[in-house]
């Protein structure tokens, strides 16, 4: 117990130190399981494997609530998940320099293939972007790679694969029952959240390691199989802090895993050096299959890592054949280094397209995208960009009082929800500046940012006044950073979202009393 407070205050100080930096604090918790190694303090007991391995079903599990089923029916990212699978899995092969039997050698490269599920879906929910055009395709070509690695697994660990696996095709049928239960249980807080662990951890992992698969794999599943459910995303909310303290594990010991010895630091060069080809090539598939070169620079910033799957391969491997530990120092060396590179990245994913807009929009096909955003507002007076609690209620709230007015999200759940209500709605990223440099203001005169992220605001903030927006920008805060900042930069208006939330309920008391 000693021990693990110890690791944990270390995590939590040099995490602290990398926020006062400006660095993500993700990168500071591996750093201290590197630190603990270094000082003789590392897991030799195995303390932190079981959290680690429930913070990353439970992650997983929240992951699957937010993906539809009907999203596998892209027959386009299928087809770049194989092709970059099968490009990566080539070039590891011929030029990563790891000289072992021509199967295990294969099975590696394929795993070097993939991208870090834990790093990506942990990045994008940071910064808001889960549930946006791009961190959903990304997450399906993590979930795509995921299946890929499903069948590896199977091949690497078929005999403990039976005729019972097949079980598993049964449980669908048990989503409506599980359903109609945590309606039944929805309004009791504690049992809700103990039903949402059971069913993530039961139901997903513990019944998939039973079949001979993996947990990890299972709580994916069990996830995707409940985002139906009516109130999927509170399900992920009940189990958020105990998942981000349990992931806090996996990160220490992903630290601990990290040994450099001069044997390693050629092969670990090339690693890295093929890390950014795989990135690249990633890119132009992407650009190539019709996206816009704002929508696949995001993508590939996410995925620019290589997989913790590959670790379990390894680990795997170790146990069925004799592989020499310069290469398996530097596998994993090159998984910990691409994290801590990914995580910063991924802090500054919008500044460093910004930086690189001019050379990359050049690359784009000249042809219709799939992920084109308006280039103007039509007749409308009012902007909205958000739609989410506040915008949707602001969005709604101006078409009651008919005042014209287009409403923008990156959600596209979010967007047809709005359509179907007949409104003005549309798909548009308000970080992306190719939205803002080809916008036609028109007869706008108030931009309403209802934005979740302050970086954002900012950022739309810029991007309006930069080019030629005059009318007024009104800014509903929601958090509780510097807003002298924002009307620095141009905004007219702020106001804490929340209060006005509750200057509205009271108004609405307030009249009801006074017309009983």
């Amino acid at each position: 117990m000693e021990l693990v407070l110890i690791w944990m205050t270390g995590a939590f100080l040099v995490g602290q130190v990398f926020r006062i930096i400006s660095l993500p604090p993700l990168v500071g918790f591996i750093l201290s399981g590197y630190l603990f190694t270094v000082i003789g303090m590392s897991d030799d007991i195995g303390l932190l494997e079981l959290p680690a391995e429930i913070g990353v079903e439970l992650l997983l599990f929240s992951i699957g609530l937010k993906i539809k089923p009907s999203a596998f029916l892209n027959r386009y990212l299928i087809a770049v998940v194989l092709l970059h699978t099968l490009f990566i899995t080539v070039l590891f092969f011929l030029l990563s320099g790891i000289n072992i039997p021509l199967e295990e050698k294969i099975i590696i490269c394929i795993a070097l293939s993939f991208s870090s599920t834990v790093i990506a879906t942990k990045s994008l929910e940071s910064r808001k972007e889960l549930t946006s055009f791009h961190g959903r395709l990304s997450v399906l070509i993590i979930i795509f790679q995921d299946i890929i690695a499903l069948f590896l697994l199977g091949y690497m660990q078929s005999s403990s694969l039976t005729i019972s696996t097949l079980y598993l095709l049964i449980l669908p049928a048990f989503i409506p029952i599980i359903k109609f239960v945590l309606n039944r249980i929805e309004d009791d807080e504690e049992l809700l959240l103990l039903a949402t662990i059971l069913i993530s951890l039961f139901l997903g992992s513990y019944l998939f390691k039973y079949f001979g698969l993996t947990g990890e794999i299972g709580a994916l599943v069990v996830g995707i199989l409940l985002s139906g459910y009516s109130s999927a995303e509170k399900l992920s909310e009940k189990i958020w802090s105990l998942r981000e303290i349990l992931l806090l594990a996996f990160f220490i010991s992903i630290g601990m895993q990290i040994t450099i010895t001069n044997d390693t630091i050629g092969m670990f060069l090339i690693l890295m050096s093929l890390l950014i080809v795989k990135s690249v090539i990633l890119f132009f598939l992407l650009i190539s299959f019709k996206l816009r070169s704002y929508t696949s620079f995001l993508m590939i910033v996410s995925l620019s890592t290589f997989s913790e799957f590959s670790l379990i391969v390894l680990s795997i491997l170790t146990k069925q054949t004799t592989i020499d530990g310069g290469i398996i120092s530097a596998i994993i060396l090159s998984v910990s280094i691409s994290f801590i590179i990914a995580a910063i990245l991924n802090k500054h994913a919008h500044r460093l397209y910004e930086l690189c807009e001019k050379y990359l929009i050049k690359i784009e096909r000249k042809t219709h995208h799939p992920d084109e955003e308006p280039h103007t507002c039509g007749d409308a007076e009012v902007m909205i960009l958000g739609l989410g609690r506040f915008g949707g209620a602001i969005f709604d709230l101006m078409n009651r009082n008919e005042i014209k007015s287009a409403g923008f999200d990156s959600n596209t759940d979010l967007v047809k929800k709005f359509i179907k209500k007949k409104r003005r709605a549309a798909f548009a990223d308000a970080e992306d500046p190719g939205f803002w440099s080809k916008l036609r203001f028109g007869k706008l005169r108030v931009i309403i940012l209802a934005l979740p992220e302050y970086e954002a605001q900012k950022r739309s903030i810029i991007q309006a006044r930069k080019y030629g927006f005059d009318g007024k920008i009104i800014v509903p805060s929601r958090t509780k950073e510097d807003t002298h900042e924002l009307e620095v930069l141009g905004a007219d208006v702020i106001f804490d979202a929340y209060e006005a939330a509750a200057i509205g309920i009271s108004d609405s008391l307030v009249k009801n009393i006074d017309n009983s």
